[in-house]
């Protein structure tokens, strides 16, 4: 694998979001906002950082015309020598109900390096997963193509979901979430296992402060998805993740594999959303 620090921040916020071919109207999905922690996994060799911390909120919002997907991450990156690199990702975006019309927006900043990237822009399609081109106003005049066959993030998760639900193991398929001024990656998913339904103590800490809502009683899946940079498939992916997403689209626990180390995110609280009210 090929960590870098722009896949890093990606990865982490973004690497949830799964899809393939799956009659949509299937899935059930659950609007919440969660807070994830984060923290080290496996390390192999000798690498730079010895730590993680930081917190990643994530919503998923029903709207009137579609879904508005939001992240918050922060993240603080222990070195060797002592020191600490710092970087904030925003993320934001707006998928029309039928998945023909996304308009995305992100920001990354870190003070270490000097660094404060944003990206916004909108991509529309005559049909849910049709080919087109994605226009950026930042960087401005950006274009990038989308091939036939590419999903959008709530298509995606409610396509993962249907096929797991019709007993698939194996499937592949394009993302595009518009984090990065890149295209679309190769997705290459396996279905590895059963969740039954039932509380999950062991990955939720008790808080009288969460009001879960049965949200993290459901059935699910466990999945292990490798992401392919630029689309097509190569000798070896750009990272993995293995993680464990339940009926309703809540994820309760990812594991990114960057190579030489991985890092864990953790459910921690999650509350449901109220339907809009149209």
């Amino acid at each position: 694998m090929r960590p870098n620090n722009r896949c890093f921040l990606s990865c982490l916020a973004l690497a949830w979001i799964m899809a393939i071919s799956a009659p949509a109207s299937a899935v059930e999905i659950a609007p919440h906002r969660a807070i994830y922690g984060l923290s080290f996994g496996n390390v192999s060799g000798a690498i730079r950082f010895t730590g993680v911390e930081g917190l990643l909120t994530r919503s998923i919002e029903r709207t009137c015309d579609g879904w508005i997907v939001a992240e918050h991450l922060v993240m603080r990156l222990l070195t060797r020598v002592g020191g600490a690199i710092d970087r904030e990702v925003r993320f934001t975006g707006w998928e029309s109900a039928d998945g023909t019309d996304y308009r995305f927006a992100a920001r990354t900043i870190s003070k270490v390096v000097n660094e404060d990237k944003r990206v916004k822009g909108r991509l529309q399609v005559t049909r849910e997963g049709a080919a087109g081109t994605a226009r950026y106003d930042l960087p401005e005049g950006k274009r990038v193509k989308v091939p036939e066959g590419t999903y959008l993030p709530i298509g995606h998760l409610r396509k993962l979901l249907g096929a797991a639900a019709d007993g698939m193991r194996q499937v592949s398929f394009h993302l595009f979430d518009g984090s990065e001024e890149k295209g679309p990656n190769l997705v290459s998913s396996f279905i590895t296992g059963r969740l039954p339904a039932g509380p999950a103590e062991a990955q939720i800490p008790s808080s009288p402060k969460v009001d879960q809502g049965g949200l993290t009683t459901r059935p699910g899946w466990r999945v292990s998805a490798a992401f392919f940079e630029g689309g097509a498939r190569q000798e070896t992916p750009t990272f993995q993740i293995d993680m464990e997403l339940l009926d309703n689209g809540v994820l309760r626990r990812m594991v990114l594999d960057l190579g030489p180390f991985s890092v864990i995110q953790s459910l921690r609280e999650i509350q449901p959303l109220d339907p809009p009210a149209c």
